[in-house]
């Protein structure tokens, strides 16, 4: 068992056995899960587990939301050397169905009836089903569908099986983006986990006991590192919220040491209190554009490596605690530590009004391939347009093409059941090929493109990144994604989906009547607004790069509609096709353009019919 996650559950459970590992808020009520006990209920299910036929090498899936039951879950699969799978909870039953078959899954671990429901029409392919939330599941109880709290068995079974565990088994099937096609599953053993760890601890420097707040899809790879990987090794008290709808409030109760989000919930947060503070009465009003203008101007001034000036530091000492603090407190991250952004790169503006508020927020760089860990800023070194230098111990190379590759332990085995992926994927010499493009700038930082595929040129040879510019563009409260065109063409356009509740805010604030969000695309008003905001992401970028055109989306994307992945990357090959009439106007004559899109739904499938209307800046 050296070398493995469990021994670090071991070490905590002898160690500090009464010390909070897990807390959990359910009926207003924080409850507390100690180390010693969290063993036990690891220990017992995976003795519960093995009686149910789960075996060595076999899968158990995981779906639902974060909770103690599905680290509990995942655990016990560890521990009879079984391979956790987590499902992310919003998956519609036949993508669901898909990854039971394909991997041929044992069982699964659900939250709730919702989750339930999504297995029932594949109920053939599994041996068993557990539910952790039982309230008021009676008349689903029987045959395979069984109580989750009911399934615990001999924990002798359980020790015995996991003193056996090496750190080169497979610990993990983390599913990958999937921004091209269906997400894969990297393998990836105890040994990868601890040692993408250990880098991101020498660079991040994570703090012993740290409270942490668990929130994000478990599935993905950034959240497995903070809820189970982090939490082992570094004895982080891990807090989950009662519900995806009290999520802010719960986080304003915890108050992390530590905190992760991606890049869209960090544009959110901006976006949320810009838009608030625009709305605001004059005099707060006043107050927050003299006050973020002097905190925003520091943080510049230090990236930049210039003084800030003892003016300016005399300001910024007067405002810190009029506005930075108490927005800190209101978001939740008044006592955080370090604040960490990862799954793709985060804009430069969106960044610095975070360090602006005196967050010490870092980016990280990584792939489910690579246990999240490549690249990641160092504390005092972290320039908003890099995601860092390379993690100790790890290679990171530029192909001729401009592609990044790793190599490092912390890069995963292989995909699961995929030879033929697993082979592509790697170079003769055992790097991982990223499928990302970058460059690396003077202080040995890197700096992330977009995808390989994706990084193009202008008709007249003008390079193009257009994840660069999305980027700057949902730094703007009342953009929420930006699918900004160019590759081939004469000038760069964008198709832009509005951030609903802002400009909802916006909209009901001048008296503009709407009904749903497809009536606020249709608004004039709106486009003007959007038309402006554009406008001003144009005066910060070069001549060729400015975005002519543009039109606004009729529907939000989504995920179940397949337009992008489950971690809120965009498909862009999905979208173009859908929006092929809208893009041709774009480049075309312009004027309206009529669209039939897709809807799929939890109980089948629609369609949508919208105008769209192709707006110059």
């Amino acid at each position: 068992m050296r070398g493995t996650l469990l021994e670090h559950l071991v070490n905590h459970a002898k160690e500090r056995p009464k010390a909070a590992a897990l807390r959990v808020k359910r009926l207003g009520i924080w409850q507390k899960t100690s180390w010693e006990d969290l063993l036990d209920r690891v220990l017992s299910l995976a003795g519960g587990l093995a009686a149910m036929g789960l075996k060595e090498g076999e899968v158990l899936a995981i779906l639902g939301h974060n909770a103690p039951e599905w680290v509990e879950a995942e655990l016990a699969a560890q521990a009879l050397g079984a391979l956790p799978m987590g499902i992310y909870a919003d998956a519609m039953p036949e993508e669901v169905g898909y990854f039971l078959e394909f991997t041929g899954a044992r069982g699964i671990v659900v939250s709730d009836e919702e989750q339930l429901d999504k297995v029932y029409p594949h109920l053939h392919l599994v041996d068993f089903v557990l539910v952790w939330e039982e309230a008021g599941m009676s008349r689903h109880f029987g045959g395979k569908v069984r109580r989750f709290s009911q399934a615990l068995g001999d924990r002798r079974v359980g020790e015995e099986a996991m003193g056996k565990r090496r750190p080169e088994e497979t610990a993990l099937l983390a599913p990958t983006s999937g921004t091209t096609g269906r997400s894969k599953l990297a393998m990836l053993s105890h040994a990868n986990l601890l040692a993408g760890h250990r880098a991101l601890a020498q660079a991040l420097g994570f703090q012993k006991g740290a409270w942490v707040f668990s929130y994000l899809p478990l599935p993905w790879i950034g959240e497995q590192m903070l809820t189970v990987v982090q939490s082992l090794v570094e004895g982080s008290t891990v807090h989950f919220p009662e519900d995806p709808t009290t999520l802010r409030e719960d986080l304003k109760e915890v108050q992390p040491d530590f905190f992760l989000a991606p890049p869209r919930l960090w544009e959110d947060m901006a976006s949320l209190i810009q838009s608030r503070m625009a709305d605001a009465d004059f005099l707060k009003a006043f107050f927050y554009r003299v006050g973020m203008g002097a905190l925003l101007e520091g943080a510049n001034r230090e990236f930049r490596g210039e003084k800030v000036g003892l003016w300016l530091d005399l300001k910024r000492a007067l405002f810190y605690p009029l506005i930075a603090r108490p927005l800190r407190a209101r978001l939740g991250l008044a006592a955080c530590r370090i604040a960490v952004t990862g799954g793709a790169p985060l804009g430069p503006e969106v960044f610095t009004f975070f360090r602006a508020l005196g967050l010490d927020i870092r980016q990280v760089y990584g792939q489910s391939e690579t246990a999240a860990a490549t690249t990641a800023h160092t504390t005092g070194d972290a320039p908003p347009e890099t995601v860092g230098p390379p993690l100790p111990g790890t290679e990171v190379r530029l192909s001729e093409e401009g592609e990044i590759q790793v190599r490092g332990p912390q890069v995963f085995q292989g995909y699961f059941r995929q030879e033929a992926a697993t082979q592509e994927s790697f170079t003769q010499d055992g790097f991982f090929r990223t499928g990302d493009a970058g460059f690396f700038d003077e202080r040995g930082h890197l700096v992330i493109l977009g995808r390989v595929k994706e990084v193009g040129a202008l008709l007249d040879g003008t390079r193009f990144a257009p994840q660069f510019l999305e980027n700057r563009l949902k730094y703007s409260p009342y953009i929420r994604e930006a699918v900004v065109l160019g590759h081939g063409r004469p000038f760069v356009t964008a198709l832009v989906e509005l951030d609903p509740e802002n400009v909802q805010n916006w909209a009901r604030k001048r008296g503009i009547p709407f009904t749903t969000y497809l009536s606020l695309t249709e608004r004039p008003e709106i486009r003007a607004l959007i038309a402006e905001e554009i406008r001003m992401v144009n005066q910060t970028l070069p001549e060729k790069l400015r975005i002519r055109r543009f039109a606004i989306l009729p529907k939000e994307l989504h995920p179940d509609d397949e337009e992008v992945t489950r971690t809120r990357k965009v498909r862009r090959q999905v979208v173009e096709a859908r929006y092929a009439a809208a893009i041709q106007a774009l480049y075309g004559e312009g004027g309206r353009v009529e669209v039939t899109l897709p809807i799929r739904y939890l109980e089948g499938e629609g369609r949508l019919e919208a105008v769209l209307e192709v707006q110059e800046v």
